[in-house]
């Protein structure tokens, strides 16, 4: 087959199963503007000192990192595990969102960043099987103003319903938490739960929503399953890259961090 004729067949290919040619990948050069890291957290479990403590002293990237943003998911309120005590610990600004409570104790979703969190507040989501929230705000990194959430999708739906909604309902909680956040530059963290990788709902409506999201990590949960991400839409001149961390901290899942530079 000639080369007229293979890139052909490919691009029918693709066009019929719904992918995309990848994007040519350029690392970026220029200075850090911002750290983030989405993490689930497997109810506290993770050990998040340790990973600021890599992350600021430059250990996950080419240099020290002064500004950075976690995006948490199951992160705890009270006892020795509070993510906002911990928060103050660092001089951090937080903010938390209970969204499971239990007689052991309080999870939900969290932001800590060392710019402050302008506008802060709870995002609800559809509910499926369970409650289902994400905590956003704005940050401003250089002058640029960008929004920032974290959100925990549904993972699993009653046995009946699994085989045909479970994509279904993490597709409507991803298009109501675009729906409730600015326009413009940000960046969300997720557990989106997805199954189906980049065939799932929710990862299409936000791939559509963030275009400057670079190539999927690898896996990030039992070392087959893509669950958690980074999506990035940023200012021009702005780019951003994302490696899943070797070092799962004590969690069950690796942390995924993203390095933005401006180019110019």
């Amino acid at each position: 087959m000639n080369v007229q004729l293979r890139f052909a067949a490919t691009a029918t290919f693709l066009f019929l199963f719904g992918c995309a040619l990848p994007r040519p990948v350029v690392p970026p050069t220029g200075p850090i503007a911002l750290a983030l890291v989405t993490w689930n957290l497997n109810a506290g479990r993770g050990d998040v000192g340790r990973l600021v403590d890599d992350l600021a002293a430059g250990r996950l990237t080419d240099a020290p990192v002064s500004d950075y943003v976690l995006l948490l998911q199951e992160a705890v309120e009270g006892g020795d595990r509070d993510i906002a005590a911990f928060a103050r610990g660092r001089s951090l600004d937080a903010h938390f969102t209970p969204i499971r409570r239990s007689p052991a104790r309080t999870t939900g979703n969290a932001i800590l960043s060392t710019r402050p969190l302008e506008h802060a507040r709870v995002v609800a989501l559809p509910r499926e099987r369970q409650p289902r929230a994400a905590v956003a705000a704005i940050i401003t990194v250089a002058g640029q103003r960008l929004s920032v959430a974290s959100v925990h999708l549904e993972n699993r739906l009653t046995w009946w319903r699994l085989a045909l909604f479970a994509d279904n309902a993490r597709g409507r909680q991803a298009a109501a938490l675009i729906a409730a956040l600015p326009p413009g530059p940000g960046i969300v963290g997720r557990d989106m739960n997805t199954i189906l990788g980049p065939h799932d709902p929710a990862w299409r409506t936000l791939l559509a929503r963030y275009p400057d999201t670079p190539a999927r990590p690898g896996p990030t949960f039992r070392e087959r399953l893509v669950l958690d991400h980074l999506f990035f839409d940023l200012p021009d001149g702005w780019r951003a890259t994302r490696t899943v961390l070797t070092d799962r901290y004590w969690s069950d899942h690796r942390p995924v961090l993203g390095v933005i530079r401006r180019e110019r």
